[in-house]
């Protein structure tokens, strides 16, 4: 009897704890906050005049008159191609390597095309509804076939931005950072047309002519064999998007904010809006994605129908100042919005010009650094939100910020693979060194503020000594098989926490170096983490849309499921609040707050 009543009480115990686990994986946030936008970068007409947006990891679907229909939701990041299909079934791909085939009247899923092994940047459907050309970011080229076989081909080493099926059958042309190619998959022809000038669009007329758009502004026009006709520079900054009429003219969008309707080369109607990243064409109407987050529906004599706006969940980054009073958020829309205590947006800075990379108050809370996607650091004055600094520019943007413990100096690391340290009230840089083989992810200070860490995609961590004659390294530790992407420092300045895309979060003694835990749990690549106040646990977000919590010891205490998209950014307040950059499937949303 004795072990029978042993044995009940273990089942007891046993039903109690997973009952506790189902608890924790279906805890709710106590606040969602709304805020940010994702860039449209993705525009198409559907059946019916149905208009389909992709915005961050998702589409959605709308009635001709702007009416909101339903969400597309299955893709694990940034949607960036949309096409239909003559019978109406609906192409999306995207930055998840996946291509995704909808029923859009129902919203089902009715296929994965599954081959790429990075970023699907472009994809169309022929003319016959047979096939589906996709490229990606390693400037692979792939064509699909009705049973979802594919063949590939490379068309050199960097994105494929655009496609187009060409006059003939078994023609297409792609645009990438590698130019122009015409490829003809039956015969295996391929004519390469402007050598190495990165091309943004490619779009082929009604008369068998090919215009391609390229990152200087410039457009070309091409006959239907590759021969060139002629060249104009027809906006200031890169050329986003291009679109045919059924008669022959051509419009461009740009990412200088211009819509250009075109005779030959001779501009007949500009429109001035947000930086243009896709254009369709449907009739008399006209539908446009910008970078603000809106998506725009025009008449073809320019006038404004209708503005968009799908939700998005695009938080990068996010910081909480010392005392708790600001939470602070970043996001793909180039914006930095400032909340209080009570969830409510206080301020909106919107100077960046491209995606937020990083933030970092300073120890009194008095300031915030904000570092952008387009290389500059602004320092901002917390209460006023006025911009009282700009620091010099990373190469291709700045990735990693953090203050000294005295908040004077300020060090920015960059992709361009470079640390600086700033005295940055004066504006002033007092050292630059290069840290790391590639880009910088994260920055913290020692608490007596002579030891900078840093971690990088390299797959390093390091230890640098800062003096004023430069910058000693003190030791550098290959700590994952995969890129690091988050770095953290315990507020008692004793352990080091790494999140890395092999899937894993380490954590590290500061002053030594060594290796005290390997926390294994994310499923995909483990993006953002933070210590909790009294240092006792630690919080993760990952690609696999989770927020999960550990002990210091190792072990694996909640699990949090539920978020739109994968998530990049979380941020733990000295009262114990946390933020996570993703809204829930349930309930939407921006920001995601927890007491746990």
């Amino acid at each position: 009897m004795r072990r029978g009543l042993r044995y009940s009480v273990s089942v007891r115990r046993w039903m109690a704890w997973l009952l506790c686990c189902s608890l924790a994986l279906a805890q709710q946030p106590q606040q969602l906050l709304v805020g940010h936008r994702a860039p449209v970068g993705a525009v198409g007409f559907g059946p019916g005049g149905m208009l389909a947006l992709g915005a961050d990891s998702y589409v959605q679907l709308y009635r001709a008159d702007g009416v909101f229909l339903r969400t597309l939701s299955g893709h694990a990041d940034t949607v960036r191609a949309l096409d239909f299909a003559p019978d109406g079934t609906l192409l999306s791909a995207s930055s998840d390597t996946t291509l995704r085939l909808w029923n859009p009247q129902s919203g089902l899923l009715k296929g994965v095309l599954q081959g790429h092994r990075d970023q699907v940047w472009s994809a169309r459907i022929s003319p016959d509804g047979q096939q589906v050309l996709s490229g990606s970011a390693d400037g692979e080229l792939r064509l699909w076939d009705a049973r979802g076989s594919s063949q590939s081909i490379s068309m050199g080493r960097g994105w494929v931005y655009s496609l187009g099926p060409g006059p003939r059958e078994n023609l297409w042309a792609a645009g990438g950072q590698d130019g122009v190619l015409l490829w003809n998959p039956k015969t295996g022809h391929r004519l390469p047309l402007l050598g190495q000038i990165s091309v943004r669009a490619v779009a082929w007329g009604p008369k068998g002519q090919l215009a391609s758009g390229d990152r200087e502004g410039q457009i070309q026009l091409w006959d239907a064999e590759g021969r060139f006709v002629q060249q104009w520079r027809a906006h200031r900054l890169a050329v986003g998007a291009l679109v045919w009429s059924d008669h022959g003219q051509l419009i461009s969008g740009g990412q200088d904010g211009q819509i250009i309707f075109w005779d030959s080369n001779r501009p007949l109607k500009s429109l001035q809006t947000a930086s243009v990243l896709s254009l369709a064409l449907a009739g008399n109407r006209l539908l446009s994605g910008h970078d603000d987050g809106q998506a725009r529906l025009w008449s073809r004599k320019g006038v404004l129908l209708q503005t968009l706006k799908p939700p998005a969940a695009s938080v990068t980054t996010l910081a909480y100042s010392p005392d708790g009073s600001f939470l602070a958020s970043g996001g793909w829309d180039g914006e930095v919005w400032l909340w209080n205590r009570q969830g409510q947006p206080v301020r909106q800075l919107r100077e960046a010009t491209l995606e937020i990379t990083a933030l970092a108050f300073s120890p009194d809370g008095e300031h915030l650094a904000a570092g952008s996607r387009d290389g500059l650091t602004r320092i901002y004055q917390t209460t006023s939100g006025r911009l009282v600094q700009r620091l010099e520019a990373h190469g291709n943007g700045a990735g990693a910020l953090a203050f000294a413990p005295n908040g004077r100096a300020l060090a920015t690391g960059g992709r361009d693979r470079l640390i600086r340290v700033w005295d940055w009230a004066k504006g002033q840089k007092a050292l630059e060194f290069r840290a790391h083989e590639s880009h910088l992810t994260g920055l913290a200070f020692s608490p007596d503020g002579r030891t900078l860490y840093s971690s990088s995609a390299d797959e390093s961590l390091a230890w640098w000594r800062l003096r004023p004659e430069g910058a000693r390294l003190e030791r550098r530790i290959m700590a994952h098989s995969r890129g690091i992407y988050g770095l953290a420092l315990s507020p008692g300045g004793g352990l080091l926490a790494t999140a890395s895309h092999d899937q894993t979060l380490k954590l590290w003694d500061a002053r030594s170096g060594k290796l005290l835990q390997t926390l294994t749990g994310h499923t995909e690549a483990a993006q953002a983490l933070a210590f909790s106040p009294d240092e006792k646990r630690l919080a993760s977000v990952g690609w696999d849309k989770t927020l999960r919590l550990w002990s210091i010891q190792g072990q694996l205490l909640q699990t949090t499921s539920g978020f739109v998209r994968p998530l990049y950014a979380v941020a733990w307040a000295r009262d114990g609040r946390l933020a996570v950059g993703s809204g829930t499937l349930r309930q939407a949303g921006t920001i995601a707050l927890f007491k746990p």
